[in-house]
């Protein structure tokens, strides 16, 4: 199924779609109990009978009543708008748009008209959101580590992520790629659609990334300083970072600690962590050389560094991440 053929697909109106769209009013097809302000939780027996991933589309022409789910959905804005509400925090999404919700959320969506083709996913497998989460976590910029922890912007909240990936068309050909395969394909599908979420997950994760550091660059003072610690790390002094800003040393020290939780040579210390795994792991350099790439004059401080906070030692580290490959 090409673009062309999956576009007229989407756009067809189905018998639900023509009678909500002559009623004007909401079909309940799966015969939800909404009476007396009743929440009730979409089944997922429905939905997962031919693995752990269902992808359909939002039927237009009507809203979609508050309801819960126990299982992740990604919500897909293929073309037009909508506004979703999620625990009722309203949330506008546009065409490329992308929102992952945790389950137990509550959710509901305005109504859609004809060009608004949403497609929901969902993924019987909360381990989804936990692999996003962590592979921000174990980010090596500290922008990105701090927008997580403190949800400073709209791209990251503790029970959903929107995701703009307008410019990111790996991951819009990603989730055309698994809509095709949904309504064209059965066999070997459940697995084709795992390994399609699979890379999907990664070219998230690098998405958010790149939207918190945007953020970064032309935001608060504090990110503005995490930022240049980010790109300096490996010779930088507190004197010299509150020279470059304009402050006392002790006063920014205090700062930064008030606002990340971590003292300035907190910070520099994760930052040398982070880099010097990603080096011991993808590089074949020595740990001599990457104890002075990180910034340290020698690589006993590399030594005691990963000893502080891992317990063993960067050569230990090596050993144990390439024989798990």
């Amino acid at each position: 199924m090409d673009k062309s053929q999956l576009d007229k697909l989407l756009r067809t109106e189905d018998s639900i779609e023509r009678l909500q769209k002559e009623n004007q009013q909401n079909v309940n097809t799966i015969h939800l109990d909404y009476h007396d302000g009743n929440i009730p939780t979409m089944p997922t027996k429905g939905f997962f009978k031919e693995g752990n991933i269902f992808i359909n589309k939002s039927r237009r022409f009507s809203y979609t009543p508050a309801h819960r789910h126990n299982f992740v959905e990604f919500n897909y804005m293929y073309s037009g708008h909508c506004t979703q509400y999620i625990n009722d925090e309203k949330i506008q999404l546009k065409e490329n748009d992308l929102i992952l919700m945790d389950k137990d959320i509550i959710q509901r969506i305005d109504y859609i008209g004809t060009n608004d083709i949403l497609i929901n996913i969902g993924v019987q497998d909360s381990s989804i959101l936990n692999n996003i989460m962590q592979n921000l976590a174990d980010s090596e910029s500290l922008v990105t580590k701090f927008m997580m922890n403190a949800s400073a912007v709209n791209a990251v909240h503790n029970n959903f992520i929107l995701f703009d990936i307008n410019k990111n068309e790996m991951a819009n050909d990603l989730i055309k790629m698994m809509i095709a395969k949904t309504f064209s394909e059965r066999q070997n599908r459940n697995k084709s659609l795992n390994l399609l979420l699979s890379t999907l997950l990664i070219e998230l994760a690098n998405t958010v990334e790149s939207q918190t550091n945007q953020v970064a660059k032309s935001s608060s003072l504090e990110l503005a300083i995490l930022q240049y610690i980010d790109n300096h790390y490996n010779k930088l002094s507190l004197d010299e970072l509150a020279h470059h800003f304009g402050y006392n040393k002790n006063y920014l020290g205090n700062m930064l600690k008030e606002k990340t939780g971590s003292t300035f040579q907190s910070l520099i210390d994760q930052k040398r962590l982070s880099s010097s795994r990603t080096l011991l792991t993808n590089t074949n350099y020595s740990v001599e050389s990457i104890s002075g790439m990180v910034g340290f004059k020698s690589p006993t401080s590399l030594f005691k560094l990963y000893r502080k906070y891992l317990g063993t030692t960067p050569k230990a580290f090596r050993i144990d991440t390439n024989s798990g490959n």
